[in-house]
């Protein structure tokens, strides 16, 4: 019976790992020296544009890039194309690999119309065969050649409007299905325009935003959430508290967990910490007492760094905290109380005032120092 349970609980371990981004942050505009860019063509014609931070247009509020194989200029020869590349290297088995998401958006159109797109994984470089298997954008009716090294994997068609349209896939059942091997290194994700001269030109500008190459990480430290909550007082210190998980298959050994406290000039606040984890654990950091200088908004930055690292977009969590001030406590002459007189039917009136809302009590004593009456108050009134 032993024997057993150990079989059976070993792929709930396996499947109890998060997946990650395995090209590291999806967006353009973030660690854009990773995407390695190619411009060109089959003739003299200079009409590729490859644009990674496009402010034109964008799906999550960031810059997406941007592929644009509209000719510069006038086409010349039957068969001039223009041809762009952007790409990111993983090194990851198709075994590592779970799923691909992606946004793509067109310009308006033209007369004339994209050629084709590709959203491609590059396997097994190097080695033959090698293979560029993905999905294919391509204007609707017309009929895709499609050759080796290049695979199939699904086939899809321009949108004829502007909006951005989602490409989600079971990326690692997409290659099953196609005949790629668990085995098979991915070398290098790929998003591909070709624009050509056939005639008419065909070509136009695509967009492509929140990239995602989800799968499992060797080598992924990062912040899961900021416990400490987001309020700063006055003459009370601040620990600054996380949640860090180790997302990857392997023990990271030694890393560094950050925080940083920035006020609206300058850091007012650094603590640095040595830590390590055991594959797929979690852990609480607490780091040293802030007190904060000065009433002011404050950003919380925490982080971790650990090289290597598989993906970005978990290293670091912020939060702005809000300070609360203490009122401080009324003084002697912020209490106002006004004898009023006796009134004809021989009652003595007051008024009085207690600041910021609070409450005090009220005594009445006669000319021999005997209390007469207790009042409780609050704010203010007559009595």
């Amino acid at each position: 019976m032993r024997r057993v349970f150990v079989l059976a609980f070993l792929p709930v371990v396996l499947f109890a790992l998060e997946t990650v981004n395995l090209i590291k942050d999806h967006s353009f505009e973030e660690d854009s020296e990773l995407w390695q860019t190619y411009t060109g063509g089959d003739s003299d014609l200079d009409s590729a544009i490859a644009n990674r931070h496009d402010p034109e247009k964008a799906f999550s509020g960031g810059f997406s890039g941007s592929c644009d194989t509209r000719p510069a200029g006038p086409a010349f020869f039957h068969g001039d194309s223009a041809l762009v590349i952007q790409g990111f290297c993983c090194q990851k088995k198709v075994s590592d690999l779970d799923s691909l998401t992606l946004y793509y958006s067109l310009a308006p159109f033209l007369p004339s119309l994209l050629e084709s797109a590709w959203i491609v994984l590059y396997i097994d470089a190097g080695k033959t065969p090698y293979w560029l298997a993905g999905y294919l954008l391509i204007v609707e009716g017309r009929t895709p050649a499609v050759q080796p090294p290049r695979k199939l994997l699904k086939l899809l068609y321009f949108p004829d409007d502007t909006s951005w349209y989602l490409l989600a896939r079971n990326i690692r059942a997409d290659l099953e299905a196609g005949g790629i091997s668990t085995n098979a290194t991915v070398d290098s994700f790929l998003v591909m325009g070709r624009g050509g001269y056939i005639p008419p030109w065909r070509g136009q500008k695509i967009y492509w935003d929140d990239v995602r190459l989800m799968g499992y990480a060797d080598y992924d430290v990062g912040v899961k959430e900021i416990l400490s909550g987001d309020s700063l007082r006055q003459g009370h210190p601040y620990v600054p508290e996380a949640r860090i998980k180790n997302f990857g298959r392997e023990p990271a050994d030694s890393f560094l967990v950050i925080a940083e406290i920035e006020d609206s000039s300058t850091i007012a606040y650094i603590d640095t910490l040595s830590w390590s984890l055991e594959s797929d654990t979690e852990d609480t950091v607490t780091f040293a007492e802030f007190a904060p200088p000065f009433i002011g908004p404050h950003i919380l930055r925490v982080r971790t760094v650990m090289e290597p690292d598989e993906s970005d977009e978990d290293d670091q969590v912020s939060q702005t905290l809000h300070y609360t001030a203490v009122a401080e406590k009324p003084v002697a002459n912020d209490f106002n109380l006004e004898v009023l007189g006796f009134f004809s039917d021989g009652v003595l009136r007051i008024s009085y005032s207690l600041p910021y809302g609070e409450s005090g009590t009220l005594t009445l004593y006669d000319a021999a120092g005997r209390r007469i009456e207790r009042l409780t108050a609050k704010g203010s009134g007559r009595m």
